[in-house]
């Protein structure tokens, strides 16, 4: 997109990238210093649940495209052996999706020690990238046209673009860049006040019991800051990114797990490591792999690509979106018994499903297949007044309560997220019953406002013919970064 808008206002990449980021970071801070995020607090599981969906899908989609594209099946007179390279990096990326969301599971299998089966979910997406890796050098593999990652090892600690390490902000560009550099800066902020910020509430939610006090706006603010290196020397800026930092406090969590009403296992965080030792440490670890760049130049590109489409598929696993789709497809009989198939009509479900599914591949179509594709993160602001001025127009407050739950309270009152904790319900004869002491990483779900992990201990039939207040606590010490 950058690139495309440097033809348009006639100006040298760089520069037009360095008054993006600056225009952007300068957004960052006034909207911080007079309070703006706090309208993040209007963005409700309709557009959060959105976001996700068009993000698994671009996902999928960009993966497949290049795993696919590259074979030329509608040119015939291509290199053989070249196109055998194209069809290998296509079985790898294959093999390493498969093997990552194979692991995925692993926690849920009979098989090998809880331990282990921790340590496979935990590293699944390596251990595949070190599978595929070995598989591509197998004898008949690689016939010396499969492509690896493209970087030159050992570093030189020079850019790897023809350039100096400092921008020039002036040289290349004239003032209708610089002026023109504001469109895609504006973007860049509408994505990072919705992105940034929902992964800030989503890791500072009160069941994590955080004793230290929530920093919404400094946090914003720092990150307008870091807009400004980035700027001088032409890095990508950084966020925070759902589900990336949720995924990190819970990883510094104690928690117990209670049985409710239902019969479900919920956690209930008791503990959090409160410091900034690990986010320091994880940092540091990228200048590790700057030591690595030679291991790095093993792996096959096709790795990379059965990676992104993992993730891909792995956004759509527990999207609500994706998953009223799924009950929209089943028999109706078959639907399981959650308050959103219960106590709301039919039709009313399908209709909602339907206009977010057209908001989501209508801002897909729009970043992907447009020449204005830049503008996605404006779209995305639009759906919060949508949602709050016109659905409520057509949908009753009761229904709204059901299908678009706004905060902890009432999704947590309106039992949000049944139909998750019954459709990944792993609970049958075949699951070792140790492994359900511990929440496992293969229910993760990149969802929006309820991270709750729920596991059902035994038959939601059985569970409601005993105590239904039966509460059993055991206190679950998971591993501190």
């Amino acid at each position: 997109t950058s690139h495309r808008l440097t033809e348009t206002f006639d100006a040298d990449y760089f520069p037009f990238f360095f008054w993006t980021c600056l225009w952007a970071g300068g957004m960052h801070v006034a909207s911080s210093a007079v309070g703006l995020v706090d309208l993040v607090w209007k963005v409700t599981p309709f557009t959060s649940q959105i976001f996700e969906l068009f993000i698994g899908i671009s996902f999928i989609y960009l993966s497949c495209r290049d795993l696919i594209e590259p074979i030329y099946l509608n040119e015939w007179d291509v290199d053989p052996a070249e196109r055998a390279g194209r069809y290998a990096t296509l079985l790898l990326g294959m093999a390493t999706c498969g093997i990552s969301w194979t692991l995925h599971f692993a926690e849920t299998w009979v098989l090998f020690t809880r331990q282990i089966r921790t340590v496979l979910g935990s590293y699944n997406t390596l251990i595949a990238v070190v599978l595929a890796t070995a598989l591509s050098y197998l004898p008949g593999v690689d016939m010396g046209t499969l492509e690896r990652v493209d970087i030159v090892a050992p570093w030189d600690w020079r850019p790897t673009a023809d350039r100096p390490w400092i921008t020039n902000p002036t040289q290349g560009i004239s003032a209708k860049g610089i002026f023109g550099a504001i469109i895609p800066g504006f973007m860049f902020f509408l994505l990072f006040i919705i992105d940034h910020n929902v992964s800030s509430i989503l890791s500072q939610v009160p069941k994590y019991n955080l004793q230290k006090p929530p920093a919404y706006h400094w946090d914003f603010l720092v990150l307008g800051i870091t807009f400004l290196p980035c700027a001088l020397l032409g890095l990508p800026p950084g966020n925070g990114l759902i589900p990336q930092a949720p995924l990190h406090v819970r990883a510094l969590c104690t928690r117990k797990l209670e049985t409710d009403r239902y019969g479900v296992k919920r956690e209930v965080v008791t503990h959090v490591e409160e410091q900034r030792w690990s986010g320091l440490g994880q940092s540091l670890l990228m200048f590790v792999a700057l030591g690595a760049f030679e291991v790095i130049s093993w792996i096959p590109r096709g790795a990379l690509f059965g990676l992104l489409l993992y993730l891909g598929i792995g956004a759509l696993h527990g999207n609500e979106i994706w998953e009223r789709t799924v009950f929209c497809l089943m028999v109706a009989k078959k639907r399981p018994p959650v308050p959103v198939v219960t106590d709301v009509k039919w039709s009313t479900v399908q209709l909602f499903t339907a206009i977010q599914l057209g908001c989501a591949f209508g801002v897909f179509a729009v970043a992907n297949f447009t020449t204005v594709g830049y503008i996605y993160p404006a779209l995305l602001v639009v759906l919060v007044p949508i949602r709050s001025y016109v659905l409520s127009r057509f949908f009753s407050e009761a229904d709204l309560k059901r299908l678009d739950p706004h905060g902890e309270e009432e999704e947590e009152k309106d039992n949000y997220h049944d139909e998750q904790r019954i459709i990944h319900n792993w609970s049958n004869d075949s699951v070792d019953s140790e492994e359900m002491e511990i929440p496992n990483r293969a229910e993760f779900r990149g969802q929006g406002w309820n991270q709750l992990h729920h596991r059902h201990t035994s038959n939601m039939t059985d569970d409601r013919e005993g105590n239904p207040d039966a509460r059993v606590g055991e206190e679950v010490t998971v591993s501190k970064v």
